[in-house]
């Protein structure tokens, strides 16, 4: 699906995410939690416009919610996992029972070195951190400010409404990555556009 101009892009990529209830629903309490530079990222949003024009229900496949956030002054383990129990919790209470991913990004290059055994630089902020994602796809993140939806799409949003799968060459990615995660959602959804690494 190609669209004439960003402006055009950034409207229906918005009007599509705002009929995903359950997104809406999600995005607007971690909006109250006023977490530093947070977004709802990655999977959650590509999918629903994925599943808007495929017509299916658009939270089908997707699975997890990744909420990220860059905090630099509480680079705690601890505080992190606090915050995912709390937004567990407050969704369960709910009854929207999805897997939450919650990453404080001011800390992923702890993570990274603890689970993956990788040296990276600390991010600079949560946008810094999107930009060295897997994919062009995968770097997507909405927040809101002023009960107003806003997008980052440093790579723009021309990948996502086309499904083309294109990689982000940054150190911290790998072949191996990139095509598990590729595996992964051709599992998952089909026509995909696959460009390989």
């Amino acid at each position: 699906m190609r669209y004439k101009t960003i402006n055009e892009q950034n409207e229906i990529f918005i009007s599509i995410l705002k009929q995903n209830i359950d997104l809406m629903t999600i995005l607007e309490y971690i909006s109250k939690l006023e977490l530093p530079n947070f977004y709802i990222a990655a999977g959650s949003i590509f999918q629903t416009i994925w599943n808007y024009y495929d017509n299916k229900p658009l939270n089908f496949g997707i699975k997890d919610i990744d909420i990220i956030y860059y905090d630099s002054n509480n680079i705690s383990k601890e505080s992190e996992k606090e915050l995912e129990d709390k937004i567990v919790n407050h969704f369960e209470k709910l009854g929207l029972n999805y897997e939450f991913d919650v990453h404080n990004e001011a800390r992923m290059h702890l993570w990274k070195k603890d689970n993956e055994n990788k040296s990276i630089d600390q991010y600079k902020n949560s946008e810094d951190a999107i930009d060295q994602w897997i994919a062009t796809v995968h770097a997507i993140g909405i927040t809101m400010k002023n009960n107003e939806i806003k997008v980052y799409a440093p790579y723009g949003l021309s990948d996502i409404f086309s499904k083309t799968i294109r990689p982000i060459k940054h150190k911290a990615n790998s072949k191996e990555l990139y095509d598990k995660k590729v595996a992964s959602w051709k599992s998952r959804f089909e026509n995909l556009n696959i460009i390989e690494w």
